[in-house]
């Protein structure tokens, strides 16, 4: 604890929300993280109690799921639309949704019925866990900003899904995006990174760690510009142990990617950024099943491009 948080008092509480540290529960989150990623690191002399218990009876079930197989779980890529929000979206996807709102009726009582179908379950979904609620506004353009349609993706044919088109046709939402929020296309690659590490440092190993998400929100994937707060959000946090990681920790968008010349390496900075993550305000957590954890460069490179994004 006192390598990641240099000078801090775990007995004392911020209450400013941008800070993680310091509060009360630094130990038990920290007990979480390293529990969380030990089992991975069966070499790992650190690891050791974790393993014996992963390799204990009562966890054969749990031993034998596609968890402890990277190889075999990276093949079946999450069946959920992807992450592209209304503005970094190619403008062709929407002209189903231009041609329709075309039409002389009031766009509410000509709305497709097939839409519906996907589109009604999804914010009732969204309504129950508080996520949306009503509002006693005008449902026109003019008044709120935000469409919400159906359409399929060319990754899930035939599969239509909740899309929110924020298109300002009246020019009354005015959009100013912060300017420490950074553009998709200037985001670190992955290989690059990792290959440029193994370079300096032979037989290093890697953990691709993915924040946990639901299909349509991490906060809301249909924010006018999300992918902005995603990775400016998690780039942020790591930031705060910057000197620490070294270099050793790089992130993109929800996705992060630890380095570690070996093994005792990979566990102990893969520990620190699941602390991190996972710590005050306790809002975002590790999704291990979208991870994978202490994998060479070859596993890496044999990825198919949806996990690097």
């Amino acid at each position: 604890m006192q390598v990641l948080l240099t000078g801090s008092d775990y007995k004392d509480y911020t209450h400013d929300p941008s800070f993680p540290w310091p509060h009360g529960f630094i130990i038990q989150d920290l007990v979480k993280a390293f529990a969380l990623v030990a089992m991975f690191f069966p070499k790992a002399e650190a690891s050791t109690l974790v393993t014996q218990f992963i390799k204990s009876k009562q966890c054969d079930e749990f031993r034998n799921s596609l968890l402890f197989d990277p190889k075999e779980r990276s093949k079946t890529l999450p069946d959920r639309r992807s992450r592209a929000s209304y503005k970094f979206r190619d403008p062709a996807f929407w002209n189903e949704w231009n041609e329709f709102l075309k039409t002389k009726s009031f766009f509410a009582d000509v709305y497709p019925f097939d839409w519906s179908l996907a589109v009604r379950p999804i914010v009732a979904r969204l309504y129950v866990a508080g996520v949306v609620a009503p509002a006693y506004i005008q449902n026109d353009s003019q008044v709120v900003l935000g469409m919400a349609t159906a359409k399929a993706e060319p990754h899930r044919p035939g599969k239509l899904d909740l899309f929110i088109n924020y298109e300002d046709r009246y020019g009354n939402f005015p959009m100013v995006f912060p300017p420490s929020f950074v553009h998709p296309s200037k985001w670190p690659h992955v290989l690059p990174t990792a290959e440029s590490f193994a370079k300096k440092n032979e037989g290093a190993r890697y953990a691709l760690i993915r924040l946990w998400s639901a299909p349509h929100f991490y906060p809301l994937m249909d924010m006018p510009g999300s992918e902005y707060s995603a990775h400016h959000t998690t780039e942020r946090r790591l930031k705060l142990l910057e000197k620490q990681f070294e270099g050793h920790v790089m992130s993109r968008a929800d996705l992060i990617l630890v380095m570690g010349k070996d093994d005792d390496e990979l566990l102990k900075y893969c520990t620190a950024v699941t602390f991190a993550i996972q710590t005050k305000p306790w809002l975002r957590e590790i999704d291990l099943w979208k991870s994978f954890i202490n994998v060479d460069l070859e596993f890496l490179q044999g990825l198919d491009p949806y996990w690097l994004d």
